[in-house]
């Protein structure tokens, strides 16, 4: 017989969202689902994303969350666009029932919270089908079944709404952080990736972005302004971190903490993790990028960056 290490050492770990809101991450046994009658080896996975009808509470969540993004309180919203996110498939209809043909646009987040939902080469006719994400391979879109065992309990795929299997590493090449889409005054960019308590990030930037169009003094690579942009400014800080900073958090109401051209920490909590540039509320005359390379270890892939 196999020693419980060794049966450790073989199992994967996996993140579940339930469809009745509860989340769960623990060890599987589980070798394989399937997808479109063919299974799929767990190993090969990075995340399903299902297509499983909207449960009487995601249907209310859901209908609420997409409220929370268009009104005016900031945590509300940025707690309704996670939790939109994670709901995929089963938001689809809801979301795009709440366009309107001339008031959705960059840089307001429900606009562009469409493809963190769905990516376009991703999306199709059938609403109603599940994501597959491949360490290997393009996205496909099926009909997920089977069951999961996580910690020694059985749950069925139809009370599933997203599995990730959790990755020694998880990388992002090239990942752009616009001072205008992702000012900490509108929204985070969504890394993609799921950190867990063990990760450790290893964050390089480049770049350059201006606060205020033609004055230099308002202008920083990642790592923000070291004196105050102006003689209208006492500091160079706004909440706390340097103005032009590249910043980051990990869950909507996570703390917001430094990255810089440079980070290699461990991460202050598990979620999703988020990156942004700093500013106050005179966002709007923002211009340049900063481009983001990161690993991840013992981290989740969820989804492209967005």
């Amino acid at each position: 017989m196999l020693s419980l290490a060794l049966l450790l050492l073989s199992a994967d770990t996996v993140w579940i969202q339930k469809t009745d809101g509860s989340r769960i991450e623990g060890r599987t046994d589980t070798k394989s689902i399937s997808f479109d009658g063919k299974p799929v080896a767990l190993s090969q996975i990075l995340s399903l994303h299902t297509g499983n009808p909207a449960t009487e509470f995601e249907k209310t969540r859901i209908a609420a969350a997409i409220l929370d993004v268009q009104g005016a309180d900031r945590a509300k919203r940025d707690q309704a666009v996670e939790d939109l996110t994670v709901f995929g498939i089963a938001a689809i209809t809801p979301l795009l029932d709440a366009y309107k043909d001339t008031d959705q646009h960059e840089p307001r987040p429900l606009y562009r919270l469409f493809e963190r939902v769905i990516p376009s080469n991703a999306d199709g006719f059938n609403r109603e089908l599940s994501l597959l994400r491949r360490k290997v391979g393009p996205m496909t879109r099926g009909v997920a079944s089977g069951s999961v065992a996580v910690d020694g309990k059985t749950i069925d795929m139809k009370e599933i709404r997203l599995l990730a299997v959790r990755q020694k590493v998880v990388e992002r090449t090239a990942v752009p952080v616009h001072s205008l889409k992702h000012s900490t005054q509108i929204e985070y960019l969504d890394s993609g990736v799921l950190v867990s308590p063990s990760s450790v990030l290893d964050v390089t930037a480049t770049g350059f972005a201006r606060l205020s169009f033609k004055e230099d003094g308002w202008a920083s690579d990642p790592n923000g302004l070291t004196k105050p942009g102006s003689p209208a400014y006492k500091s160079h800080l706004w909440d706390g971190q340097p103005f032009g900073a590249l910043v980051a958090r990990v869950g909507p109401a996570g703390e917001v903490y430094f990255i810089g051209k440079q980070h290699h920490k461990a991460v202050p909590k598990a979620g999703r993790l988020a990156f942004a540039i700093n500013d106050n509320r005179h966002w709007q005359n923002n211009l340049g990028t900063y481009t983001v390379t990161l690993k991840a270890t013992d981290a989740y892939d969820v989804g492209a960056p967005q």
